[in-house]
């Protein structure tokens, strides 16, 4: 009996183990793969190959439903949350980094080009309030990895020559499809992390840098000369899988809308469990303010 608990205790470490270190290892090529006419197996072999994949995924249902244009027009009453990426966050850490504001005036925004410093994610809510979650859901079945346990999914978007800031997902797979406009996007591999000036924000579960890679800040010149940069198009029906722990940014060249997929399995969620339960203490420990507090 002793024995065999043994070769049991010793079986199931060897599987964490295993598993543990499958999801937790990088590759670093500056490359990315571009396939065509790919199997839904052969889109697994390749992304757990853990490189940047870019391929056509040309869904009719999301190009048509999920653009800003098509979602003004049905759903313009309906918030979204927006972010200013030139807000100093760390110097305002009691105030909220997303904002509510209506679509339909969002739009206005980015038509006028009033602000070409705000962009739009974090809109799960938004997706659900729409009823555009069930469109995501019910199209998004070639790219879930087998044994998923979590599935997010999001609507991005952002002024003319807006970007995201830059940073990196710890997730099993990252999808981004473009489903109108044309953004620009910049990744970077793991390895290079180190001259990035890392900086994690448990608050909103963000993972980034205050590097700004379009136009960097002289402080960070001689750190960031040591990167390797990729940079790449990508047009509406394209999209691209951003392994766990590649840095990226995506600059909106035009008013574009886009698409994230993202899906934990069992074994990542396990993988990552030190960084949620970070996330979850720092929930409970925050204490948000919307507006400014007025002194008398």
């Amino acid at each position: 009996m002793k024995i065999f608990l043994t070769v049991v205790i010793f079986s199931v470490v060897l599987f964490l183990y295993i598993h543990m270190h499958f999801h937790l290892k990088t590759s670093n090529d500056l490359e990315v793969y571009t396939i065509e006419n790919v199997s839904k197996d052969r889109l697994e072999e390749i992304c757990n190959l853990k490189q940047p994949v870019l391929f056509d995924y040309r869904n009719e249902n999301l190009l048509e439903l999920a653009n800003i244009t098509k979602m003004e027009e049905l759903y313009g009453a309906f918030d979204v949350k927006i972010r200013n990426i030139e807000k100093k966050e760390k110097k305002d850490e009691e105030s909220e980094i997303y904002l509510p504001i209506l679509l339909s005036e969002v739009v206005k925004l980015f038509q006028n080009k009033i602000n070409n410093k705000i962009i739009i994610e974090n809109n799960a809510d938004f997706l659900e309030e729409t009823g555009l979650l069930k469109t995501f859901r019910y199209n998004d079945s070639f790219l879930r990895p087998p044994l998923v346990s979590i599935c997010k999914y999001d609507f991005m978007s952002g002024s003319e020559e807006s970007y995201t800031p830059l940073r990196y997902n710890i997730s099993h797979r990252n999808y981004y499809l473009v489903t109108s406009g044309l953004v620009h996007m910049k990744l970077i591999p793991p390895k290079n992390g180190k001259y990035l000036q890392k900086e994690n924000d448990y608050d909103i579960f963000e993972f980034g840098s205050p590097v700004d890679p379009w136009e960097v800040q002289e402080e960070y010149k001689p750190e960031f000369d040591k990167v390797k940069v990729l940079d790449l198009e990508l047009r509406p029906g394209q999209i691209i899988n951003v392994p766990p722990y590649w840095w990226y940014s995506i600059k909106y060249k035009k008013v574009s809308s886009i698409c994230r997929f993202e899906y934990r399995t069992y074994m990542s969620t396990v993988s990552i469990l030190p960084n949620l339960l970070l996330g979850l203490l720092q929930q409970q420990n925050i204490k948000r303010e919307i507006a400014d507090k007025i002194s008398f």
